[in-house]
């Protein structure tokens, strides 16, 4: 399936829903720490920001969707260096949506429009890409794993593909449909500690686990995630933090997804959280996320993140978890 220019900027749209600003956040104790951006085309600057990770010294990249670039900050959120253009060829950029870094300290990253995966150096140098053989018809999702395999999923497709060190399909799972091995635009993904492919299935309102090989193993929906006040979710980016918690963005919320499936709140509205997209988990222990919108909230966020103060969900029963998510005031915070 190829797409117009045309149709993708209309798709992409739909989907992301002068010199960079960057703001530490004065007071006491508080979660948001700093934020950095805002929308433009000059280096420090977003349009439409998607995609987020870190280098192992703590640097931020940054997939800037219509900029068709890749932006690179240091843990402060200053501004490092800039790659990328829009095109067809192999050091182009079509549409970036997310990146990852590969276990060489590489940059890999879905080029949604060109239907590959890239990755490049973190000086800016095309070092390789998969997926020309007609593997991806949009790949959007990217994760992975600590020994160097990558997990795509495409929203086209509706599918995930997982790729082997080399970028060989090792397999691919998933079609159209509501199903336990089917999804309706699988946004995000990303593999835990024990080698789990976790999908956030958008359409159908819910995250899916998988074995390496592609065989289902769970799903929660909107019934385990408990969020009595949310008629509808729309579930974003989500990663693993060093506890293995998986870490999801709801709506405008942020949450911690419990083992009975549960959400339970981390970082709300409030906080300044408007339109989130994607998350990561940093070496430093931060969460940092980007929102992106069609107005002006072209930004990249970084919260604070206190691991001890969730390690008890993996500690209650899940009885106790599920008779205290029906008690109270339905509140779904921790």
């Amino acid at each position: 399936m190829e797409l117009m220019e045309t149709d993708a900027m209309f798709l992409l749209r739909r989907l992301i829903g002068a010199d960079s600003v960057q703001t530490r956040i004065p007071g006491g104790p508080r979660k948001l720490v700093r934020k950095f951006g805002k929308k433009g085309p000059a280096k420090g600057q977003f349009n439409m920001v998607c995609g987020v990770t870190f280098t192992k010294t703590g640097d931020i990249i940054v997939a800037d969707t219509e900029n068709h670039r890749i932006q690179i900050f240091t843990d402060d959120g200053l501004f490092k260096l800039k790659f990328g253009q829009k095109g067809p060829d192999q050091d182009k950029l079509n549409y970036p949506m997310c990146v990852v870094m590969t276990p060489d300290e590489n940059i890999a990253v879905t080029d949604t429009v060109n239907a590959r995966l890239k990755i490049f150096s973190q000086e800016g140098e095309f070092v390789r890409e998969h997926g020309d053989d007609g593997v991806f018809d949009f790949p959007y999702g990217l994760a992975m794993s600590s020994d160097g395999w990558f997990v795509v999923t495409d929203i086209c497709k509706h599918n995930v593909t997982v790729l082997n060190p080399e970028g060989g399909v090792y397999t691919q799972f998933g079609s159209y449909g509501d199903g336990p091995l089917e999804f309706d635009h699988p946004y995000y993904v990303a593999i835990d500690k024990n080698k789990q492919i976790i999908v956030s299935d958008n359409g159908n309102t819910c995250v899916k686990f998988f074995t390496f090989d592609g065989q289902p193993i769970q799903t929660f929906n909107m019934a385990d995630f408990k969020l009595h006040e949310e008629h509808f979710i729309s579930l974003q980016g989500l990663c693993i933090d060093s506890d293995n918690n998986i870490i999801i963005i709801g709506n405008n919320t942020v949450y911690i997804l419990a083992i009975n499936g549960r959400f339970w709140e981390i970082i709300l509205p409030r906080e300044g959280v408007t339109s989130p997209k994607c998350i990561a988990f940093s070496p430093s222990g931060y969460l940092v996320l980007t929102q992106s919108n069609l107005g002006q909230a072209h930004e990249v966020l970084v919260f604070n993140y206190n691991m001890a103060d969730f390690r008890s969900l993996h500690m209650l029963p899940l009885s106790v978890m599920s008779a205290s998510s029906t008690s109270g005031n339905g509140n779904s915070s921790s």
